[in-house]
Order: structure tokens, then C-alpha cells, then sequence
């Protein structure tokens, strides 16, 4: 086999939210345990390029220590992985200027950062975006349009639909007859949001369209934002690679992953390879809000590692059925946990009607875990009885975004 027929190898990876807190607990030893991992798996895989997907950071403004484990981790993986490109992109929880400076410092090199779409004379300069990816002989064996999290200004005229044909058409003149990976970090119409981690992103008030934005043009389309491992359906393989462990309770259930993905003439070959759970997540009762005596003795009934560091020991969310106010619930619920070595993260009260399907004024859920295009629909059904038209749910996302826009 030459050296040009050889499989090109991605390693595609995302939303790592370096410097992330749960409820008060940080999470700096569980992104420990996954960067060990991953410096472990490029190895074994022997890829050629790593590819971070936006939400590097937790934060716009990440405390010191979390860009210090980025820069540690990048130091091991170019020295063990003395082949490897790594490429990252910028998402909306990322300062772009935070992403781009290093680069800055870098030069050209085998890490490249883009935190915002770069310009020239006005104009999307697709020459930055456009990255020539070596091969082991330092020819290149395949391209990438790295195209990072837009905001609606960044777009100028083009909208998100021309950005990516306008990117398309030079990335596949550019690779010729190479394989070209395009990357984004946005929301696509049919992906699966988390209840509580993610805000839908919607660019001019709406979804991107898988159809409208990628063809069979680029080998491997890969995306960030949305935290569980899906694919979307599309003329090329689209992929979202997911966040390495759960960023709140309700992903307890997701199936964590990189995306392996080999680039060969007849196309892209994905698999998954599961990431080790850094920390159990724990719902108690297991099967659904219960009353506080059956809630305490659940709790008493859980065996637990004692020797696991604090960092690494199980996140528990406790759920108890109210009929009304429990003004000493905290108080019991911790004085059964006790010194269980477990990561309390909150404590949900379910009113019993809300148990037997009452309406979102029943609930007693933080402002955070309700989503606003939720709430309208329902309130829009109850007012009116069917879902809100397409016109007015678009004319009320765009009220979002503008709101989100003054809030920043």
C-alpha cells in the first residue's frame, strides 16, 4: 500500500466544557480521567488528526486552571503523537478571541485553533478556513473547511446556507481529488437536544437544514454542540460527536464517545469508541419521585465506593413526591445521606399532581430546566388547542436570539 492510499484516520471528539461545575461539584478530576484516555487512544488508534468541535471551554472567561489543562494536554498529545494535527474550533460557550490568540503565539504548526469565522475586505477569507492536513509523508492526504461557531453578525449577507456552499466550493476545488472534512458547531434540524445543557442554536430565527448546507462534496461533515452521539441523515455522513461524560443528569443515560472515522477513497468509515465513565450519576429513587420515607430509605440502601477520590466519587439526584410545602426536606434528605461518599447535585420536588400529568404551572423546576419554546407551545395549545404555527414559533425564536443578544 503507498503512502497516499493509506487510510486517513480522525479522531472527532467535542464539547469537552473544560472548567465545568455541576451544582457547585467541579469536574477538573473527571476531565483528568478523559484526557488520560484520550492521549491513550491516539495512540492506539495511531490518528492523524484529532478534531475538537467547539465548547472547549465551560465558560467564555475559564479560570486558569482550565486553560492550563488544555495547554498540558496539547503539549502531551504533539509529544507522544509526534504525527498527530489537532484542530479546534470555537462554540458559543467559547470566547473567540480566548480560541484564536494561541495561535497567534503558534505560528504555523501542527495545532490549529479557530475561534471565529475569519475576514478579509469584508468577506469570509476561505483561505484561513481551509486547512491542507499531511499525511505521514508531510504531503497533504486530506483537507479541512474549518468552520467554527457563527454568530448571526459574523455572516454578514450570506446566512449560514451561503457560508457553507461558499466554503464547499473552494474546500472541494482546493482538495481536488482528497477527501474534505467540513466542521460546525450549531444546532441541525433533527438532532436530539439534552433537557438541561444545551439552548437550541438558531442562526437569522432557524435550524439549519442538513439538506441545505452540506452535499457530497466533503467526505465527513463534523459537528458540535449537542451532547449526545447521533448522526444525521444527509448525502454525506453528518456526525455529532457528543461531550466525553455527562454534563447534567438528564445525559446520565447517553452513551459517551469519540467518533473514529477513516477517510479512504470509497468514503468515510465511522465507529464509536465508548469513553470509561469518569463518575457514576445516580438517580434516586431510580424509577421516579417517591414519598420522603421510601426516598430516605433508598438512599440508606446504597453501597458506595469509600475509597474513590471526591472528585470521582457518584453524583446523586434525589426526587421526592410532595403533596405540599416540606419545609425540612434538605435537612432530612441530608441528614440520610450523611457521610456517604456521593456528590449531591439536587433535589427535586414533584408535586402529586403534577405525578398525574398537570400542566407546567404544577411544577417546581428551576428557571434554568424549562425551555422557552416549550412553554410557549404549550401555553399557545392551551390558549388555542394545536401546536403554534410555523410562522409565529419562527417569529418567536427570533425574539430569542435578539433577547440572548442583548443579554450578551
Amino acid at each position: 500500500m503507498t503512502e497516499h492510499a493509506r487510510t486517513y484516520r480522525v479522531l472527532h471528539t467535542s464539547d469537552w466544557h473544560i472548567g465545568h461545575e455541576l451544582f457547585g461539584h467541579g469536574r477538573d478530576a473527571e476531565h483528568d480521567v478523559f484526557l488520560d484516555w484520550l492521549l491513550d487512544r491516539l495512540r492506539i488508534e495511531d490518528a492523524d488528526l484529532l478534531l475538537v468541535t467547539g465548547d472547549i471551554y465551560d465558560v467564555a472567561n475559564p479560570p486558569i486552571a482550565a486553560m492550563a489543562r488544555l495547554y498540558r494536554f496539547l503539549r502531551e498529545a504533539t509529544t507522544q503523537c509526534p504525527a498527530l494535527t489537532i484542530a479546534i474550533i470555537g462554540g458559543n460557550h467559547d470566547s473567540a478571541a480566548r480560541i484564536n490568540l494561541p495561535s497567534s503565539l503558534l505560528g504555523p504548526s501542527r495545532v490549529h485553533l479557530i475561534g471565529s469565522l475569519p475576514r478579509k475586505d469584508g468577506a469570509t477569507d476561505c483561505e484561513r478556513l481551509l486547512i491542507p492536513l499531511p499525511g505521514r509523508d508531510g504531503v497533504a492526504a486530506a483537507w479541512l473547511g474549518a468552520v467554527p461557531y457563527c454568530r448571526p453578525g459574523d455572516l454578514g449577507g450570506l446566512g449560514l446556507q451561503g457560508l457553507y456552499a461558499e466554503v464547499l466550493s473552494a474546500g472541494a476545488e482546493a482538495a481536488g481529488h482528497l477527501p474534505l472534512i467540513l466542521t460546525g458547531h450549531l444546532h441541525v434540524s433533527g438532532g436530539d437536544v439534552s433537557e438541561q445543557s444545551e439552548r437550541r442554536i438558531t442562526v437569522g430565527g432557524e435550524e439549519a437544514e442538513a439538506a441545505s448546507l452540506f452535499d457530497g462534496r466533503a467526505a465527513y461533515i463534523a459537528l458540535g454542540h449537542l451532547h449526545r452521539p447521533q448522526l444525521i441523515h444527509g448525502e454525506t455522513p453528518i456526525r455529532y460527536a457528543g461531550s466525553p461524560f455527562p454534563l447534567s443528569a438528564t445525559e446520565r443515560l447517553y452513551r459517551h464517545s469519540v467518533s473514529i472515522v477513516d477517510l479512504r477513497p470509497d468514503g468515510a468509515a465511522i465507529r464509536e469508541e465508548p469513553i470509561p465513565r469518569p463518575a457514576a450519576f445516580i438517580a434516586v429513587p431510580a424509577d421516579g419521585p417517591l414519598p420522603l420515607p421510601d426516598v430516605e430509605a433508598a438512599i440508606s440502601a446504597l453501597e458506595l465506593d469509600a475509597d474513590l477520590p471526591r472528585g470521582l466519587q457518584p453524583f446523586i439526584e434525589v426526587s421526592v413526591l410532595v403533596d405540599g410545602p416540606e419545609p425540612h426536606l434538605q435537612t432530612k434528605i441530608l441528614s440520610a445521606l450523611g457521610a456517604k461518599p456521593a456528590r449531591l447535585t439536587r433535589i427535586v420536588r414533584v408535586q402529586a399532581r403534577e405525578a398525574s400529568g398537570r400542566g407546567i404551572e404544577g411544577r417546581q423546576s428551576n428557571l434554568t430546566e424549562l425551555k422557552p419554546e416549550a412553554v410557549f407551545a404549550e401555553l399557545f395549545e392551551r390558549e388555542h388547542g394545536g401546536e403554534p404555527p410555523a410562522d409565529l414559533m419562527q417569529a418567536f425564536l427570533t425574539l430569542m436570539i435578539d433577547a440572548q443578544g442583548t443579554e450578551a
